[in-house]
């Protein structure tokens, strides 16, 4: 990018599929402003796609399995001030003793689900993840990238190849149904004692992953997931950005709430309403440094970030996304998302360093805590995450 240009809307290629959603992620859309097309769209996407989505997730699922085990066994103590990931989406925390009942509550008693992520510039598969519940339980997972044989497998009916799914369809809802044909004859080869459950297909494209890669708080994590699903109906949007296929009915139900009831329900589901910080892997962390290095992306979309801070729950309901319905927002560029007045939390205020924040947080601090009411550094339960936790504050939640 030519130093001092400010990057617009316009300067986005029309070619580029994902361009009507860029405005709707404060994330991305302030990166590309920052970094430009180039080094943020052509480079840091589809690098960090292929050398650090595998390895972040496959770290994750195989937390999140651990865990559940060692909660279920009673091997480990305070499951309540535990955080942990959610087998699927693998990008939000959940306390680790209500991972059973939300689980079963959100997808039922058995399911297999396979993450479907597009590249935005070709539109092609990058890879494939895939998870499976019992009981609420997760018990089984398998990540494919970009290189294996699998992603040349065809459909039996139409005779294009996996990686080329949305391709043949050019929309999110059509491409999931034509993927499961084809993953449910995978899914007999790789575990036959599943071959009867129900199957779903999560297409996203890898744009609508990046921004929760580097958000610390959960109530916003939550807030994306309805932004990235609702682009359609709620935002004029030509399709989704992100989508289950088909639709589990508990999550569709909770999706048909207005944004600030969507946050509020699933809040309750994943921490009884506590705000909790994400957990960034030291792994992710180097692995990020390594492949942008030479690049200004890492420490504009992650460090920036977490110095900036996040919002108390109260803030987080009551954000306002920029109107990209109107013709004028593009034209004066008002893509700016509006929160209610008062500082947010950042690592001062908590007397840490960036590193430290990362490690995952427990609050206990809900949608009802006025901000500022109290000190947030005196209200953190738990610094850790899974099976490696520090407790601060015994508190019944």
């Amino acid at each position: 990018m030519s130093e001092g240009k400010k990057m617009t809307y316009g300067d986005l290629p029309d070619t580029l599929i994902t361009k009507p959603y860029f405005p709707l992620s404060r994330h991305i859309w302030r990166l590309y402003k920052e970094l430009g097309y180039e080094e943020m769209v052509e480079e840091a996407l589809p690098n960090l796609s292929t050398e650090m989505l595998y390895d972040i997730f496959k770290a994750r699922l195989d937390e999140s399995i651990l865990t559940a085990k060692d909660v279920l066994d009673g091997t480990i103590q305070n499951p309540d001030k535990r955080l942990a990931w959610m087998i699927f989406p693998p990008v939000l925390p959940l306390r680790s003793d209500l991972t059973q009942g939300t689980m079963k509550l959100l997808y039922g008693d058995s399911l297999d689900m396979t993450f479907y992520a597009l590249g935005d510039l070709d539109q092609e598969l990058i890879f494939l993840l895939n998870g499976h519940i019992e009981n609420g339980v997760p018990v089984d997972w398998w990540v494919v990238g970009p290189e294996d044989d699998l992603l040349e497998r065809r459909h039996l009916k139409y005779g294009f190849k996996l990686k080329d799914a949305f391709k043949h369809s050019k929309d999110m809802t059509k491409c999931g149904l034509e993927v499961i044909d084809i993953l449910r004859d995978v899914r007999n080869e790789r575990t036959p004692q599943w071959a009867t459950a129900p199957y779903s297909v999560c297409t996203v494209w890898v744009s609508g992953i990046a921004g929760f890669l580097v958000e610390p708080s959960m109530f916003e994590l939550v807030g994306m997931i309805w932004d990235g699903v609702a682009t359609k109906r709620a935002y004029g949007l030509p399709d989704h950005w992100f989508a289950y296929i088909p639709w589990p009915s508990m999550v569709q139900m909770l999706l048909y709430m207005k944004r600030e009831d969507f946050i509020l329900r699933m809040a309750g589901l994943l921490s009884s309403n506590r705000l909790c910080l994400n957990h960034v892997e030291q792994e992710m962390q180097d692995i990020g440094k390594e492949v942008l290095e030479g690049t200004d992306f890492w420490e504009k979309a992650f460090v920036d970030t977490w110095k900036t801070g996040f919002p108390w729950p109260v803030q987080s309901l009551g954000a306002k996304a920029p109107n990209i319905k109107k013709k004028a927002t593009y034209i004066k560029e008002e893509f700016d998302w509006q929160y209610p007045k008062g500082n947010w939390i950042t690592p001062d205020d908590l007397d840490m360093t960036v590193e430290e924040m990362t490690k995952g947080i427990l609050f206990d601090i809900t949608h009802k805590t006025k901000p500022w009411s109290l000190q947030p550094k005196d209200e953190i339960v738990s610094i850790g995450w899974g099976r490696e936790i520090e407790i601060f504050k015994d508190v019944r939640l």
